[in-house]
């Protein structure tokens, strides 16, 4: 019995002891598994480029995920590279200032037509000139072609194919700042193939992709033919999405502002219902046809300084981009179509201004504005408030001024000098804006209405300077630095109290759009500029680019009687952009 009762132990301590051992070693494999994804992240920067699903786990813990088709888990946002566009507005023959947008690249059509796009949050289609259009703007750009398309097909605004002789529909839509009519088309469209930063060698990058896809099929068991596609390969190698949608092909155009910028068209990221109808907007359509992992996308806006590009994210967020974790904002009245968010208040320097204490402010954020729009009349009050005399700044983004914030739910959206301030400085006299700013294309233009908001003297402004007889009537010239801002005129719904958040605070923040979940992310965003030590900016004055001269640096100039005064409204190009969608009307006509 002792002898039995002792191997009886000795088989117990044995087999104790196995389990311990195998304990230890599913230990050691979870760690070396948890090690390895660490070293994975570290070695693979595009370990920040996050999915739908993951960018929102890890900015929202929170919320609960809603449900995601099935997806390749190791599949990326797609970033399309966005160039940064400046057109210089002249006034007396010389530089005054710039008029700004960013577009990318898209495709139309078999064989491919390739073309420049807005990709404007603030309206609801794919635009792009045809080649029935002989408007001045459509002839300066690239046209459509729909006859040269093995793919293209003329229809009506609810699909329904056109025959011959047929009247066709004809949509007229109005922007904040131009007009466009088309007719409806339906083709292949494709979004510019994907860009990566720093790219590895392609030997290494493929080595870490392969261990990428090994680490996922061990930990969600997905099988070799789920993972191993064309999702794994080299950017340059993987196919762009691509998707049969609707489209309007633009047979007029509007000269201001479609002329005077290098990009061909527009590209409408808006929600569902501010598009035509459903087929019509572009990231349902390509999110549907298994293109985007989903209805998400983020938007990187820089000034481009140091050669620093632009980017826009398909199916996720770049959260390299990014200083701080998304805050979250829901969008109000989603059935309107616009990105359309509340504001709780609106502060300058600290003072909380009248126009929102009693409610009703609300905020459209667009892509394609270039300026910060203020509802009427409180945009005088903006004027006057962030206007600084320029002194000897010849870089206005470097000048001291007031702090404006916005307040939004579960955000204070801060905007500095940096990004709201007109670059370069303006004479006194010399007016760059429009007094009319967004309104409805059939709203009255008063001519002899309010000066232009660059056209305000702030109050704290030294007196007029008075020609001085002794020196043969030469005086000082007052020069202001002035902020980006636009009137807006708009009435209900989307209006009165209407602000238009457009590139000042896309250049202070990274901005995300979920369109599954309706709402808005911003973010710090993480750019050269906001990475340099605020200390060094100190005490700059910076510098003027290359081509503005004595109309900006002038420092005295000559009174004459027999010299007419400068008009304050100024009838040539303005630097104020606004693709904010405004207005739609169908009608029949011939079709072109």
């Amino acid at each position: 019995q002792y002898t039995s009762n002792s191997l009886g132990a000795f088989f117990l301590l044995h087999f104790r002891y196995r389990a311990y051992i195998l304990h230890m070693s599913h230990i050691t494999l979870i760690t070396t598994c948890i090690a390895a994804c660490l070293c994975q992240a570290s070695a693979h920067p595009d370990a920040m480029m996050l999915s739908t699903a993951e960018s929102v786990d890890t900015v929202d813990e929170s919320s609960l995920l809603q449900k995601q088709p099935e997806k390749n888990p190791a599949a990326k946002p797609h970033v399309i590279r966005l160039r940064r566009e400046s057109v210089p507005i002249y006034r007396r023959g010389k530089i005054a200032s710039y008029k700004t947008s960013y577009s990318g690249l898209i495709t139309l059509g078999n064989p491919a037509q390739e073309f420049r796009v807005v990709f404007d949050t603030g309206s609801g289609n794919l635009i792009i000139p045809a080649v029935e259009c002989r408007s001045e703007s459509c002839l300066l750009h690239k046209r459509y072609d729909m006859r040269a398309s093995s793919t293209a097909k003329a229809i009506n605004s609810n699909g329904s194919a056109i025959v011959d002789g047929d009247l066709s529909e004809q949509v007229t839509i109005g922007f904040g700042t131009g007009q466009v009519t088309s007719e409806f088309v339906k083709d292949t469209v494709c979004l510019q193939e994907a860009v990566e930063e720093q790219r590895q060698p392609q030997q290494q990058q493929q080595q870490q992709q392969q261990q990428q896809v090994r680490m996922l099929q061990e930990v969600n068991s997905v099988s070799t033919s789920q993972t191993a596609g064309e999702e794994h390969l080299p950017a340059e190698k993987r196919k762009p999405p691509c998707v049969a949608m609707h489209i309007l092909a633009a047979v007029e155009m509007s000269t201001q502002p479609f002329k005077s910028f290098l990009f061909d068209g527009i590209l409408g990221l808006g929600l569902n219902t501010l598009a035509i109808n459903s087929k019509f907007s572009t990231i349902p359509s390509l999110t549907k046809g298994g293109q985007l992992i989903g209805q998400f996308f983020g938007v990187f806006l820089t000034e481009g300084d140091d050669n620093e590009e632009s980017e826009i994210a398909f199916g996720g967020a770049d959260m390299r981009r990014v200083r701080e974790p998304l805050s979250w904002t829901p969008v109000l009245k989603p059935e309107m179509g616009y990105w359309l968010v509340e504001i709780v208040a609106v502060r300058i320097d600290g003072r909380t201004l009248d126009i929102c204490k009693d409610g009703g402010c609300k905020g459209v954020v667009d892509t394609g504005t270039s300026h910060l729009g203020v509802p009427a009349p409180a945009d005088a009050e903006f004027a006057e408030s962030l206007v600084q005399p320029a002194g000897e700044y010849l870089d206005c983004r470097l000048i001291p001024s007031p702090e404006v914030q916005i307040e939004i739910p579960g955000k204070n959206i801060t905007l500095t000098s940096q990004t709201y301030m007109r670059r370069l400085p303006l004479r006194e006299g010399v007016s760059v804006g429009s007094a009319r700013g967004v309104v409805l294309p059939n709203a009255s233009t008063n001519t002899t209405g309010p000066a232009p908001t660059d056209a305000v003297v702030p109050k704290n402004a030294a007196p007029a300077p008075v020609p001085n007889a002794g020196q043969n009537n030469a005086t000082e010239t007052r020069r202001f630095c002035r902020p980006r801002l636009m009137k807006v005129s708009l009435p209900e719904p989307l209006g009165p109290k209407l602000f238009i958040l457009g590139e000042p605070v896309m250049h202070q923040y990274y901005t995300a759009f979920d369109m599954e979940r309706k709402r808005v992310g911003f973010g710090l965003i993480n750019n050269r500029f906001s990475r340099q030590d605020t200390g060094s900016r100190a005490n700059r004055h910076g510098a003027l680019p290359r081509g503005v001269e004595t109309l900006l640096v002038q420092k005295q100039f000559k009174v004459s009687k027999s010299a007419p005064k400068e008009s304050q409204h100024s009838d040539g190009p303005l630097d104020s952009v606004a693709f904010v969608q405004v207005s739609v009307r169908i009608t029949l006509r011939p079709r072109r």
